[in-house]
């Protein structure tokens, strides 16, 4: 089985939901992956001053390669509503040709790659990992995005979504729809690993301060109140983010507050094990956060650690022990007045590993293995 999966996210990108099931799928015996990476327009990489633009192939294994498109005769994709003649797409559509004539299963990973395998009859997959729209806030590719996504969700043979309110659109247009939630990156519980940032935050322990910590991106939906109540709280709360800051917000302006910038996938681990409470403190300000399945919650509950998150859908689903949710600032504080009586998820370690074994990305694999 030749499974050409198109990923919304660079393999090289820290490790998410395409990287893990590409690899999985890699592992199981007759099935090949072509992972393709989306092409960087050149006007893009002119403005970075880098090369990214052109064609980039690589092998990881006998089951698993990588390809990357050309950009170099393209613009960017939010000006493809303007382009009335598909021209933004030819180049690249010319560069897939081979591998999409090939293919048994065409699998997509973003709404965005849509227009490129268009016209073809081979079975395609929807993975919806998120909410695309409501995560740009580029107008034009929002409307643009809206736009594939309902043609792909009419069309696709079989839709994947991670989380229960994208299940039920998905299944309102498209009856061949499942939901399949994100999963535990095993990795990350390697903790025994040089971490500089690990050793930072036990020197701050060291000396009596109380670890709050998220890893992960901080964009528009990330909830900078809440990272100023905690802080404000009490002079020995201090809270680290680890992740790519795209905010236009110096974080560094509060004394209780460590930015630390992306580090390897392989400290992950180390460094949340520092945690004393990990945070999901994204913004209520939108009913879309709904929509998001907590991949960072997963994360911390495979490391046994007291999680503080918003309350949404998806994290009142987890219905978990150690997870404690609020729905304003003020219950954040009612939760910090009391920090030391909070519990771990998990009584011990047969109920934590029961926990990893049912939710890894080997089981969700398995799980849309059995659906294809």
């Amino acid at each position: 089985m030749k499974i050409l999966y198109f990923s919304p996210i660079y393999w090289d990108d820290l490790k998410q939901r395409p990287q893990h099931l590409a690899e999985e799928f890699a592992k199981l015996p007759g099935v090949h992956i072509t992972f393709v990476e989306p092409s960087i327009s050149i006007l893009n990489s002119i403005a970075r001053q880098n090369s990214d633009y052109k064609q980039r192939k690589q092998t990881i294994n006998d089951s698993l390669q990588i390809f990357r498109p050309s950009g170099s005769l393209r613009l960017p994709r939010s000006f493809e509503g303007l382009d009335i003649f598909h021209m933004n797409q030819w180049f690249e559509k010319k560069q897939l040709k081979d591998l999409v004539s090939s293919s048994d299963i065409i699998w997509l990973g973003s709404p965005v790659f849509n227009p490129l395998i268009k016209q073809n009859k081979k079975k395609i997959i929807f993975d919806r990992m998120d909410d695309y729209v409501f995560l740009t806030n580029n107008a034009l590719m929002k409307k643009l995005l809206k736009k594939w996504e309902l043609e792909l969700l009419a069309k696709a043979d079989l839709v994947i979504s991670t989380s229960n309110d994208l299940h039920k659109h998905s299944l309102s247009l498209n009856k061949q729809s499942y939901l399949v939630k994100n999963a535990v990156d095993t990795a990350i519980l390697n903790i025994n690993v040089n971490s500089l940032v690990a050793s930072d935050l036990r020197r701050l322990k060291h000396e009596g301060y109380h670890i709050f910590g998220y890893v992960g991106a901080i964009d528009h939906w990330f909830d900078v109140e809440a990272v100023k109540a905690i802080t404000e709280f009490d002079e020995k709360f201090v809270v680290c983010l680890v992740g790519r800051n795209n905010l236009n917000y110096n974080f560094e302006q509060h004394s209780g507050v460590r930015y630390y910038n992306p580090v390897p996938k392989s400290e992950i681990g180390a460094i949340i094990d520092v945690f004393d409470v990990c945070l999901y403190p994204f913004s209520r300000n939108s009913d879309r956060i709904d929509t998001i399945n907590p991949v960072k919650v997963y994360e911390y509950l495979s490391l046994n650690k007291v999680t503080l998150a918003v309350q949404s859908e998806e994290t009142k689903l987890l219905d978990q022990k150690g997870v404690y949710l609020y729905r304003s600032l003020e219950e954040i504080r009612e939760y910090l007045a009391s920090v030391d009586t909070l519990q771990r998820p998990f009584n011990n370690q047969e109920q934590l590993e029961n926990f990893i074994v049912h939710n890894n990305w080997e089981a969700r694999a398995k799980t849309i293995m059995e659906l294809l």
